[in-house]
């Protein structure tokens, strides 16, 4: 119960009990007609459980995110996105105001200024952030509403169009041209990845992350484990962990013909991952964007220090716009929606139709001779072009290529394929539609990973104008 007291000829002040024992105050009323009637408003909230302690709303945000940053409980990703979001964007304006001074004007004029120097989609990130930390503040009974809450648009951007972002997906004979650039750009596994990504669907975590274990060349499956089907990265530190959702964890039917390249592939391959950088080590998401699969999909012909130059092939395409493209493939060769989400790991809406739907044996069949059409087509079809990457001269121009030897080189030992022949027609189809035009060589990585830096080395050598060579699945 609340009550008044005098403190001066013209003050009076309202002392309360508070939840956590004590009392607390509230000063300043000129008459005690003023304090009588914040002491019964006080006894009104309180009794109606929406009462906020004044002294709490003084905390401020860096105070209040304090306590409220380790409680969060979501994956580790998200937590440094968080951590970035507060960091740089949110405690730099907001973390000296105390929370009930902040309002929602002053939240209008904060987000109008991230929009000067932020994209948009960070801005919506920071402000969803924000209004995190106050919501829970509102559910703590530290203010009595969220200054942070969205609010219907006005002003200019009211009425804007907002044309629906086109996601790029690309085509089989792309896929394999950008899975080229890649393989001379990041070594066989790089190539192998790409194509592979492109044919299942899979995430960038569920292919960095994949074992050698969870490829069943028998069943002719990939297993992407609900426990351990995912490479994570979080502040530099690399971790197996569950997929995104429960969902992803799924059996993924493979094509013929990549079972082959798998089966040709991990023959040769020791390690704890399927496809990893050359020196052997997992794969990182942005060493593997920057490196190897930007330059792959968007070339680097302007660029004055690039080794190997690379022709552009699907300009804008993302890791994940294979996944996209994989989709797009299923939705061409009419294969029905429960079964493109099954393949893809997707939750379906319709609890009815996920407890009782289940991919039948045809339909699969008819998914898995459409995906080994499009790669029959793609490498049948593609005929030699000049766009194919080069080495690039020490003046960042291309040398015209002289004219092929009439005569084989009998005497030389590159006249030999270091790739042994195999009398499986499947494979050989493999290897003949993916030689580069004009290649008279293969060549085939070490066995030994830490040797692969020299491999490499080798490859570029033999780039240098005069040479040609084809690079093994």
């Amino acid at each position: 119960m609340a009550w008044v007291e005098k403190t001066g000829k013209n003050s009076w002040r309202v002392r309360y009990p508070k939840k956590t024992g004590g009392t607390g105050s509230m000063s300043g009323f000129r008459t005690k007609k003023a304090a009588d009637a914040y002491a019964n408003d006080l006894e009104t909230d309180q009794r109606r459980g929406i009462w906020i302690d004044p002294t709490d709303s003084r905390i401020t945000v860096a105070d209040w995110t304090a306590q409220w940053f380790p409680t969060l409980d979501v994956d580790p990703r998200t937590i440094d996105n968080y951590r970035s979001y507060l960091t740089n964007h949110i405690l730099p304006h907001w973390g000296t105001s105390s929370l009930g001074e902040i309002t929602a004007l002053d939240v209008t004029a904060w987000i109008k200024q991230l929009r000067h120097h932020l994209a948009a989609s960070t801005v919506n990130c920071v402000v969803c952030v924000f209004a995190m930390l106050m919501d829970d503040a509102v559910d703590q009974h530290l203010i009595p509403a969220n200054p942070v809450r969205r609010r219907p648009r006005r002003g200019r951007r009211c009425n804007r169009p907002h044309p629906p972002t086109e996601r790029v997906w690309t085509t089989p004979e792309k896929v394999l041209r950008a899975a080229e650039q890649a393989g001379m750009l990041g070594g066989p596994d790089a190539k192998l990845l790409v194509i592979t990504t492109a044919w299942t669907g899979c995430r960038w975590g569920e292919m960095a992350g994949l074992q050698p274990h969870n490829v069943d060349l028998i069943r002719r499956v990939i297993v992407i484990d609900d426990k351990i089907g995912a490479l994570h990265e979080s502040a530099h530190t690399l971790w197996l962990g569950p997929p995104k959702t429960p969902s992803s964890a799924r059996t993924i039917p493979l094509p013929p013909f990549l079972v082959e390249l798998l089966r040709e592939h991990l023959a040769r391959h020791t390690g704890q991952f399927v496809f990893t950088s050359p020196l052997g080590y997992p794969l990182r998401r942005s060493d593997f964007h920057r490196r190897v699969f930007r330059p792959a999909v968007d070339g680097n012909r302007d660029h004055p220090n690039a080794s190997i130059h690379t022709e552009p092939v699907q300009p804008g395409l993302t890791f994940h716009g294979l996944r996209h493209s994989h989709k797009t493939w299923m939705i061409t060769d009419g294969i029905p929606e429960i079964a493109q989400a099954k393949r893809l790991g997707h939750h379906l809406s319709n609890r009815l139709v996920e407890t009782y739907s289940h991919v039948a044996p045809e339909i699969e069949t008819r998914l898995l001779r459409g995906l080994e059409q499009r790669w029959h087509n793609a490498t049948h079809t593609r005929r030699p072009t000049d766009n194919r990457p080069r080495r690039s001269s020490a003046a960042g121009a291309h040398h015209t290529r002289p004219a092929r030897r009439s005569t084989p080189r009998t005497n030389s030992t590159h006249s030999r394929p270091l790739l042994t022949t195999t009398k499986n027609p499947a494979v050989t189809s493999i290897r003949e539609a993916c030689v580069l035009p004009n290649s008279s060589t293969m060549m085939q990585p070490s066995d030994h990973r830490p040797h692969q830096v020299a491999i490499i080395a080798r490859i570029r050598k033999a780039l240098r104008p005069g040479k040609t060579w084809i690079e093994r699945l």
